[in-house]
């Protein structure tokens, strides 16, 4: 009776019952079972309701602290996550065992398997892959950091700059999108120092046909991996470049036309900040700055 009211109260339009029509997430179950042991210890909730919760966080920005209270007297959020109106959500301080438990392995999986369910609905064109990275700050106070950096509790993050004249403290969130549909399919993350041509390799997504970037990803073991992969290269080059091949790939107008897309990226970049919490990390470390990386991608 009580999951009957619930179900008729909420509007067929509603964001979560779209998404609840659209992606059984079941899924969740199969790729986590390998990290739990029925014989050891109470029985603990199904992972897919743990990554439902978690994943709400990303969804509406919520924090460790107010998700629990926020499932508990949301009426939607408490459907979606598979809960009768007066059972209890898991508490907050699950959260964090969830995500050490199922680490980042476990979390690019699910975000894999997402992005194939997008692919067989037909979402995902593979036609060209925008490829860019933006800053993530640490959850630190760099001032502090400063006067006494033995006190520093980010081991992981570093300095790295958004333009030549602005550092920033923390880690890159490195993104490739299907420049059509925007949607995320490819993530990596690195500290702030690293070169986002580095990461080129880990960002190229096989499927597409042509991957386009800026100047940042202009190098010859670029281009080759392209090339390998039998891919087109609309990589934006620098003007030093004396390449002939390079330089007439440029003037093709498939490429000019692929390059304008770039801005789409930084849309999405905008999206992961202002809704999804990228703009600062939230915990401490590589490790966990990764698994929200792929949360906020999963939300987006």
């Amino acid at each position: 009776m009580e999951t009957t009211f619930t179900i008729r109260v909420i509007p067929e339009d509603h964001f979560l019952k779209q998404l609840d029509r659209a992606i059984d997430f079941s899924f969740v179950n199969d790729l986590c079972r390998d990290a739990y042991n029925p014989d050891v210890g109470r029985p603990a909730y199904e992972p897919q309701m743990m990554f439902k919760m978690l994943f709400l966080q990303f969804l509406y920005d919520i924090s460790d602290r107010r998700i629990e209270e926020e499932v508990n007297f949301n009426l939607v959020l408490k459907w979606f996550m598979g809960l009768a109106i007066d059972e209890s959500p898991p508490d907050a301080t699950s959260l964090p065992r969830f995500r050490e438990r199922l680490s980042v392995e476990r979390f690019a999986g699910i975000f894999n398997q997402i992005v194939s369910l997008a692919r067989d609905k037909g979402l995902i064109s593979d036609r060209l892959s925008i490829v860019d990275s933006t800053h993530v700050r640490a959850k630190v106070d760099t001032f502090k950091m400063q006067t006494k950096p033995e006190h520093m509790p980010d081991k992981d993050a570093r300095y790295g700059y958004k333009t030549k004249n602005k550092p920033f403290f923390g880690y890159k969130a490195h993104t490739g999108i299907d420049a059509d549909s925007e949607l995320i399919t490819t993530v990596e993350t690195t500290p702030g120092n690293v070169h986002d041509g580095d990461v080129f390799r880990n960002i190229v997504d096989d499927k597409f046909q042509m991957v386009t970037a800026d100047k940042a990803y202009d190098s010859n073991k670029n281009h080759r991996l392209l090339k390998r992969k039998n891919k087109k290269s609309a990589i934006i080059i620098k003007k030093n470049r004396r390449s002939k091949r390079l330089k007439d790939n440029q003037m093709e107008a498939e490429v000019q036309v692929a390059q304008r897309e770039r801005p789409k990226i930084e849309r999405k970049f905008a999206e992961l900040k202002r809704f999804h919490g990228l703009a600062v990390a939230r915990y401490w470390g590589l490790t966990k700055m990764a698994i929200q990386n792929l949360m906020a991608a999963i939300a987006c």
